[in-house]
Order: C-alpha cells, then sequence, then structure tokens
C-alpha cells in the first residue's frame, strides 16, 4: 500500500511541477503580442525598425564598413573581422569592442555617446547574417 501512496505523491509533485511551468507562459500567451513586443524591447533582444533604420546610419556614417563585412547595411570591407556569420560575438563584446577599440580598430568611446554605442551593438548583433 505504501508503495502505491509514494507513486502517487510523485506523480502529484510532478503534476504540480509542470502546472506551475505552464500558467506564467499560458499567461504571457494570453496577454497578446503587444506584451510580448514590450517584454522583448525591455529586454532589448529585437529592435524595432526605425532602431535598426538609426543604427545602419550610425555603421554608415562612422564608416564601419570600410572595415567590416555586414550586409544589411552593404558594407564590404576587408581589414576587420566580418560581422555577418560571426556566431561568436554578442552584445556585450561590440560594445567592448566600439568603446575601447583593438588592434587596428580605435576606439569610439567619447566620440559617440553611452547610447549610441549600445545602438549600435545592438543593431550589429540583431542583423549580422
Amino acid at each position: 500500500m505504501t508503495a502505491i501512496v509514494g507513486k502517487w505523491h510523485k506523480l502529484g509533485l510532478a503534476t504540480l511541477g509542470a502546472a506551475s511551468l505552464a500558467i506564467p507562459l499560458a499567461v504571457a500567451l494570453a496577454q497578446g503580442p503587444e506584451f510580448q513586443e514590450q517584454a522583448t524591447e525591455a529586454t532589448g533582444e529585437a529592435l524595432t525598425a526605425e532602431q535598426v533604420a538609426q543604427g545602419r546610419s550610425l555603421f554608415n556614417s562612422w564608416s564601419c564598413g570600410a572595415c567590416h563585412v555586414l550586409g544589411d547595411a552593404n558594407a564590404h570591407g576587408q581589414i576587420g573581422p566580418a560581422l555577418d556569420g560571426n556566431a561568436t560575438i554578442d552584445k556585450a563584446f561590440v560594445v567592448g569592442r566600439i568603446t575601447n577599440g583593438q588592434g587596428a580598430m580605435p576606439g569610439f568611446g567619447g566620440q559617440l555617446s553611452d547610447e549610441e554605442i549600445d545602438l549600435l551593438a545592438a543593431y550589429i548583433v540583431q542583423v549580422k547574417q
């Protein structure tokens, strides 16, 4: 009898655990696309079309394409590493590199605002193919 009770107890705990994971997911889905879009923007995961255009403008106006390959900006530079196809770079890495530079790349900290650097890095990471 205790073996049966033990199995039911484990099953009950597993069911409770699954339900506790399912409830937040159901709530998020029930909120609709507006809530999901706001959550994405708040976490910095996706840029709006306007932000992408601003990032592209920064990339081009600061001549990043003279050294780097980035298809979204129609950039075909051959000096620095290609940004397209570079799965190893993330936003923190790009922010650091834009701010401080390294090797042949100059640092742009002090020339670009922190907000511009953040937007440019987010743009690069989002659009790199």
